[in-house]
């Protein structure tokens, strides 16, 4: 598990005359999960976490190479649900990003 600490005011290349004080923000890796779903088989796919989150996490969804919509239809603590806006093609994959939610 590492720990990476930003400073989100030297994020842009700019330097004024006055440094503003700095604004941290830590990347915790066991807040982060990400996997690849294949769904040329079939459709709607639930994919079930391998963290546990107490609170519903934040997911993002893409296709990769393919020109369709990815859509998350349900989520809660345990499981998402993806489905697409067309007929899956052979080999068609969708990386899933789940974070957790820190509000």
């Amino acid at each position: 598990m590492t720990q990476k600490k930003y400073d989100l005011n030297r994020m842009r290349k700019t330097y004024p005359l006055i440094r503003r004080k700095p604004v941290y923000a830590v990347l915790d890796d066991s807040q982060v999960e990400t996997a690849i779903i294949d769904i040329s088989d079939g459709l709607p796919k639930t994919y079930s976490f391998i963290n546990e989150y107490f609170s519903i996490p934040v997911c993002v969804a893409t296709a990769e190479d393919e020109n369709v919509n990815v859509f998350i239809t349900s989520i809660n603590t345990q499981n998402v649900t993806i489905e697409i806006s067309a007929e899956p093609p052979e080999n068609c994959f969708i990386h899933l990003q789940i974070f957790k939610n820190t509000n």
